[in-house]
């Protein structure tokens, strides 16, 4: 039984004393971004971090939060030393799906918000000065009143809220973004060869795709212009560069029609306009595989075979996205009778240290 008391005490003594960083990994490491605005930069500020980075990691027991200066900026005089009235820090779990900005107290699961610093005044040091190492010292840190226990089930809030900050201007943190807001990847691709130029046409052949990873599907962009007046125009879509000089044709052959997709009829400017092929199945299988590109319209005038064609477009299927970990809300007023602004949500955060 004493041993297993003594095993139980280290344990809790392990977890208590670990030091992680929202967004994770950044205790010894620099971020590669700055935040020198908004927290302890406004008269009176709301300030909400929500982190998802940690779930699955296990518990956590939280008993002070730490920040610090950005490592690589250099002397800014407006960085000086402030102090705010009514800091007050909570901490509690959210739930990632239902995040809004309004009412930011509905971003807390009930019965989760704990206040882990009490009111007080919090003074905070000069920091123009660039630091002598990277990442910079941890030069604000603050003892929680009461600890935060974190079970690692669901992200959670780190909270700021003041008012009465005497000194208003910009004060530098250490910043991270982490993945994209985005719910897709994407890319555009790059140009393999040259465009014909269409009867009756003064330019060349204009055309434009892009390929969407949605992770559930795939989808298409694509414009085209300058092609053949008032003719069907197709989109050829190959697995490799076929970079055939075909007898006949006016430029070389890129994609064979692997995949034959018909885009309709152009107007009488050669314009077939933009639009998207949707719902294409997801496939992993093929992520990081090139696709080869080729529009190709009906031109009964050209010499030898009746076709323009576009130049080719190498596309590499891109990977999927990846979702922002962190993201952050701001109700703040710049003086005491200003109206309030409510921001966000934003990706990336703060690298904000607890132990």
């Amino acid at each position: 039984m004493l041993t297993r008391i003594c095993l139980s005490t280290a344990l809790l003594a392990t977890v208590a004393s670990a030091q992680i960083t929202s967004p994770k990994g950044y205790v010894t490491t620099e971020g590669t971004s700055s935040h020198n605005y908004m927290l302890f930069s406004k008269y009176e500020m709301r300030w909400q971090g929500i982190d998802r980075s940690h779930v699955g990691a296990g518990a956590k027991v939280m008993n002070e939060v730490a920040w610090r200066r950005d490592g690589t900026s250099t002397t800014y005089s407006t960085w000086t030393a402030r102090t705010m009235s009514n800091w007050e820090m909570n901490m509690g779990l959210a739930d990632w799906a239902t995040l809004q900005v309004t009412d930011l107290e509905k971003n807390y699961k009930t019965g989760s918000k704990v206040q882990v610093v009490k009111p007080r005044t919090l003074s905070v040091v000069d920091i123009s000065a660039p630091p002598t190492t990277t990442p910079a010292p941890w030069t604000t840190v603050v003892k929680f009143d009461a600890p935060f226990v974190y079970t690692g089930s669901d992200p959670f809030v780190w909270e700021v809220i003041y008012s009465g900050n005497t000194v208003t201007t910009d004060y530098s943190f250490d910043f991270q973004y982490v993945g994209t807001s985005s719910t897709y990847s994407s890319t555009g691709g790059t140009a393999v060869g040259t465009d014909c130029t269409a009867t009756g046409m003064t330019s060349a052949i204009s055309t434009y795709v892009t390929f969407y990873n949605h992770v559930t599907k795939f989808r298409i962009y694509y414009s085209l212009y300058n092609m053949p007046a008032n003719s069907p125009a197709f989109m050829w879509i190959d697995g490799m560069d076929q970079n055939l000089t075909v007898p006949g044709l006016c430029t070389k052959l890129h994609a064979m029609p692997l995949i034959n997709i018909p885009l309709g009829v152009s107007d009488a400017t050669g314009r077939v306009g933009s639009g998207y092929i949707d719902n294409l199945p997801y496939v992993p299988s093929v992520i990081g595989n090139d696709l080869y590109f080729q529009y190709v319209g009906v031109d009964l005038g050209q010499a030898g075979l009746p076709f323009a064609l576009s130049a080719g477009r190498k596309i590499t299927v891109p990977a999927d996205p990846v979702p922002y970990q962190v993201t952050r809300f701001y109700h703040y007023k710049t003086t005491a009778t200003s109206t309030t602004t409510t921001s966000g949500p934003w990706n990336g955060g703060i690298i904000t240290r607890f132990q």
